[in-house]
């Protein structure tokens, strides 16, 4: 935890000299075909950072669960985090409810949270659970835990879409006595229950530093950020910076427009990147998630590019067999099976059990050919 908490010292120092936050630009700068390396950073906030002391929990094997939505078999590596028994929580006579909001329900990705969610909800029959589906709209999402808010129910999920919309209102469901347990996604408060953090210092600068060893300490990488304002797109976007600088400081990196962290808008930002960069020579491309560089990949392909590795974060069955099939260089894995303990822990806080304010999860090592067949029978189905 030490290092995590001095690369937020450090990212909090930086944020103060920043001219703008992710979540300040304008449409007219999201409009052009690309910006460079000596634009602002986007500003971070600490709160999008794991708190000083918070325990780190490493992923264990067990049972595989056939996963509700997917069907697909998935194991929970965190299940003996804060664990509880089945059958009956708190008051067997008492109905516990719970709504979880999720920023996005479109991708294998956000399918697997949730259907960690509901495998734990199944193990206890006074435990019940309402899903709302944001669309990838933060107004849509703060107008769902609302409607949370206002049905009285003993505690809300969220895996929140940006941060400047969702903060208040997470402050406003924490300060209003209601459990509120995040996870993943952050937001520029400490007023909430409990988080479950990721950790996407470690993620981006291994994947820097993969990138470095690939290039050396010269040429240009192009990245494509997820949504602006979002706070993985902050935090990958300063990381993956940050780690460029550390590893191979002579190295460019080139911006592409940001996408909606969808693989139909990897294609098209892609596609209008090479148009108007036809002579550039592309070292490397770094997305901030597969999704996008799955479409990156049809772009190169169209382009006729795929000399260029692409370097991602998020794992899963298909990312991982990307990487055997060599549209990956190397993926950060970066598991959506958490909800889970996301559920147990606002289970914990309702019925006065004793949970952390914040919870981490210890990023594992890139996926790269080498390990990618072994990573490949462990992964979720996604």
């Amino acid at each position: 935890m030490k290092s995590l908490t001095a690369v937020a010292r450090k990212w909090s120092v930086l944020a103060g000299a920043l001219a703008i936050a992710a979540f300040g630009v304008s449409a007219a700068a999201t409009a052009a075909t690309s910006v460079t390396s000596a634009d602002p950073l986007p500003a971070v906030d600490p709160n999008l950072l794991p708190p000083k002391g918070s325990p780190l929990f490493t992923a264990t094997t067990g049972p595989l669960y056939t996963a509700p939505t997917s069907k697909g078999k998935m194991a929970l590596p965190y299940e003996k985090v804060f664990p509880l028994p089945a059958g009956p929580v708190g008051s067997p006579k008492k109905t516990y409810t719970f709504c979880f909001s999720q920023a996005l329900t479109g991708s294998t990705w956000a399918v697997a949270q949730a259907d960690s969610v509901k495998l734990e909800a199944a193990k206890h029959p006074n435990v019940k659970v309402l899903y709302y589906n944001t669309n990838n709209d933060p107004l849509k999402q703060v107008a769902d835990l609302d409607t949370c808010l206002a049905q009285k129910v003993d505690g809300i999920l969220v895996w929140p879409h940006s941060v400047a919309p969702l903060t208040p209102e997470i402050q406003k469901i924490y300060k209003a006595g209601v459990t509120v347990v995040g996870m993943e996604r952050t937001v520029a408060t400490s007023d909430y229950s409990t988080w479950i953090y990721l950790d996407n210092p470690t993620a981006t600068g291994d994947l820097a530093k993969a990138v470095c060893t690939k290039l050396g300490n010269k040429g240009t990488v192009v990245e494509t950020d997820g949504a602006l304002g979002s706070s993985p797109q902050i935090l990958r976007r300063v990381g993956f910076a940050d780690g460029i600088k550390k590893y191979c400081p002579a190295v460019k990196i080139a911006y592409s427009q940001p996408t909606d962290y969808s693989r139909g808008q990897g294609y098209k930002v892609a596609l209008d990147y090479l148009q108007a960069h036809k002579n550039d020579h592309i070292g490397a491309w770094y997305t901030q998630y597969t999704e996008i560089g799955f479409g990156v990949e049809q772009a190169l392909k169209d382009y006729k590019r795929t000399d260029i590795p692409q370097f991602s974060i998020v794992d899963g069955k298909v990312a991982t067999q990307a990487v055997l099939d060599g549209t990956f260089y190397a993926i950060a894995p970066w598991t959506p099976v958490h909800g889970d303990v996301a559920l147990r822990a606002a289970i914990y806080n309702v019925t006065g059990k004793k949970v952390p304010k914040a919870i981490s999860l210890v990023q594992p090592a890139l996926i790269e050919k080498s390990n990618a067949a072994s990573q490949l029978k462990t992964t979720w189905p996604g």
